[in-house]
């Protein structure tokens, strides 16, 4: 099998979690401790997903999957960016994490969320030349730059953003979700310009008009999507932790042999099924969250 498997790590931080609060801590320090508390409670309920409080132990875990024949995809967790220095801080983040993991020789790379360099509340201009300079880095070093798909309200201009940066770079990828009702038309255009897609179901709370609502529909767009990404896509990613689509994956790959896919799922789920199917595969990647202030999988 040629495809590769991805399992993601995610870094965190508190500021992420609390937006601006972090930027004025009054002078008792009592915010800064909260923070901090805050930060430890939310490691500690998701740390079987998240690989680190810091970038060093995220890139660690992310020689450990390597050491396993599986690649990595890292990201820093939050979204929803209101304050401009944050997300200059965000992309300075990813900045320092993509050169690490190519300093480090680590099969893997980054994906982000463009609401973390403020899509939604700065320019999208802004937005969209962060995202360059990090696709042109990641292409420096042979790697693909991931995009996250979010919330409805900024799909469009997520797609917008990602299809300006297809223009000039073939190196980067976006998600779609199976539960959004638009994701076919989407998935049609983005075949017709050459995009490369990472399929996911969907987790955000959507209006009952603009998604599938049954897990069963769900499902069944999903497979249909990932049909529609065998017949026409290459480079894709199959993100989903459901053995009816796995198992339906591996049957089109099958009688597509030279289709190039990846797996991808969060770390810490169905770490039996990643191994078993990167045995069966030649480069298979993992999707690692740090929280920074950590890494999960995706």
């Amino acid at each position: 099998m040629s495809s590769t498997f991805a399992f993601g790590i995610a870094i965190t931080s508190a500021r992420q979690v609390l937006g601006t609060a972090l930027i004025a801590p009054d002078k008792s320090g009592r915010l800064a401790l909260a923070l901090g508390i805050l930060q430890d409670l939310t490691y500690g309920a998701a740390k079987r997903w998240i690989a680190g409080k810091d970038m060093e132990t995220a890139l660690a875990k992310a020689k450990e999957a390597n050491a396993k024949g599986l690649g990595t995809i890292l990201n820093y967790l939050g979204e929803d960016v209101k304050d401009p220095r944050i997300a200059e801080s965000h992309f300075e983040e990813y900045v320092s994490l993509q050169r690490a993991i190519a300093e480090a020789g680590i099969d893997g790379c980054v994906s982000v969320k463009l609401t973390q360099f403020g899509l939604g509340f700065l320019d999208d201009s802004v937005v969209f030349e962060k995202a360059r300079q990090l696709v042109e880095e990641a292409e420096g070093t042979g790697r693909m730059l991931w995009i996250d798909m979010e919330g409805s309200s900024v799909t469009e201009r997520t797609l917008q953003i990602y299809s300006k940066l297809l223009e000039r770079h073939k190196n980067v990828g976006v998600a779609l979700q199976a539960y959004l009702r638009r994701s076919e038309g989407d998935l049609k255009n983005l075949m017709d310009i050459g995009g490369k897609v990472r399929l996911v179901k969907g987790a955000y709370r959507e209006p009952s008009d603009l998604v599938f609502r049954s897990r069963r529909e769900v499902t069944e767009n999903y497979i249909k999507l990932m049909r529609t990404l065998f017949e026409r896509g290459q480079g894709f990613a199959v993100a989903t932790h459901d053995s009816r689509p796995i198992e339906e994956a591996e049957r089109l790959h099958l009688s597509s042999p030279n289709t190039r896919f990846e797996f991808e799922m969060l770390r810490g789920i169905r770490d039996e099924l990643k191994l078993k199917l990167a045995r069966q595969a030649t480069g298979w990647s993992t999707t690692c969250p740090t929280a920074k202030s950590g890494i999960h999988t995706r």
